[in-house]
């Protein structure tokens, strides 16, 4: 348990905006971040180009041969949503769809989409017997999931619009998050209104001018009034991802508190799970990898070298007892020192999900009602559905640990 962990690297309005705003498509410092901290990381690469982009950084580095040890020694994985979910404004309304192409339905669409381009031609070595090691390794180390295991996530993704509390939460976050990496000072209250027109159809409104809000963001940040649409759809499927596998999450901000807020709300559907939801906040003495790395003072060879000394880390996290919470502190004040790191200042670390410990066979009872299943119940699943099978995996195989920041009172 807790030995790997789903890395998504995609930037954008609700993932690394701060590096969206600079035309940073690919957010290569979390992954070096999360590479320390799991035994294996499978990195969700978002589209070719951000997939490129990281290759690229191994590239410049000699180090594809590094590149192809993590592939073959199962370090780096890929996991890869063969479809898009995304809102889609048509006359003034936004839906949320999740669009899938014919070619996408098909198996080794990864292979076809990342590998088989120019610029991926460029990157990998000539040799053809070299080359041909890299596919063979990516083929051994792919999970590609299809649309039709994730309808009921749309489905409560579109609930979750449709409230107004959470759309303040929501919209909160990312305003928090622009006005943080902009040092813009103190942010403003956002409070939506929503109007209900039909019973499919809302006109929200939201208090701070949305015009204003993108000027402010940047234009790079694509700031609209469907974004937070999206957000719920990216973090519903990121934590389902998370509950069917068992893996854990590495997330950046504001989606890390956007998944916080929908794991509590799923498990307040057993009150003994709500319970079992923590938090850790804290700093530490270590250096901030994610943005050491992604601006170009750390590189590979150096997060492989620290990677060799976080198994203290790496132990800590898969304790399935009661979490010393002193003993991680001391761990990166080990490590730290150890690492010639100490130039580099430190860190907040900020994890939640189950780091209570203990038993959880107890918490698993009659409060929760419906299938179990292992699919989300598909294309016909319902919003209640998709909150009814996160909550019945709660502690059923899977006890997540969540790199992220998210604040359990904020939600309460």
């Amino acid at each position: 348990m807790h030995e790997v962990t789903l890395v998504p690297i995609e930037t954008w309005a609700y993932y690394s905006p701060d590096l969206r705003s600079k035309k940073i498509i690919a957010d290569i410092g979390i992954f070096a971040e999360a590479l320390i901290y799991y035994e294996t990381v499978y990195i969700i690469p978002g589209y070719p180009d951000c997939f490129t982009q990281l290759l690229t950084w191994f590239q410049k580095q000699n180090a594809l041969g590094e590149f192809l040890s993590l592939l073959e020694d199962g370090s780096i994985k890929i996991y890869d949503y063969e479809f898009l979910s995304t809102a889609i404004e048509k006359d003034g309304e936004y839906s949320l769809w999740n669009i899938e192409g014919e070619d996408q339905k098909k198996s080794n669409v990864f292979e076809k989409r990342y590998l088989y381009n120019k610029e991926i031609e460029k990157i990998l070595p000539q040799k053809a017997r070299y080359r041909k090691k890299f596919y063979e390794a990516f083929r051994r180390n792919i999970i590609e999931v299809k649309s039709d295991a994730f309808g009921a996530s749309i489905k409560n993704a579109e609930a979750d619009y449709h409230d107004q509390e959470k759309n303040n939460h929501t919209i909160q976050a990312l305003v928090d998050e622009i006005y943080s990496f902009k040092n813009l000072g103190t942010p403003p209250k956002i409070n939506t209104s929503i109007r209900r027109i039909t019973e499919d159809k809302i006109q929200i409104d939201w208090s701070s001018d949305m015009n204003e809000l993108s000027k402010i963001a940047g234009t790079e940040i694509g700031l609209n009034i469907g974004t937070p649409l999206s957000a719920y759809a990216h973090s519903n499927r990121f934590l389902w991802s998370s509950a069917a596998t068992g893996f854990d999450l590495y997330l950046s901000n504001p989606m890390g508190k956007i998944v916080g807020n929908k794991l509590y709300e799923a498990s307040k559907r057993n009150s003994q799970l709500s319970k079992l939801i923590d938090s850790l906040q804290t700093e530490v003495d270590f250096p901030d990898i994610r943005n050491l790395v992604n601006n170009g003072i750390l590189g590979i060879y150096d997060i492989l070298k620290i990677r060799k000394k976080g198994k203290l880390f790496r132990n800590w996290l898969q304790q399935e007892t009661e979490r010393d919470r002193n003993a991680i502190i001391a761990y990166h004040n080990e490590v730290l020192k150890d690492s010639n790191l100490l130039k580099y200042g430190r860190k907040s670390l900020q994890i939640f999900g189950i780091l209570a410990g203990g038993a959880l066979g107890g918490a698993l009872g009659s409060e929760i009602a419906g299938p179990i299943g292992g699919g989300i119940g598909g294309i016909s699943g319902s919003a209640v559905s998709f909150l009814t099978d996160i909550t019945s995996k709660i502690g059923n195989n899977w006890k997540p640990v969540i790199f992220g920041n998210w604040l359990k009172e904020q939600i309460k």
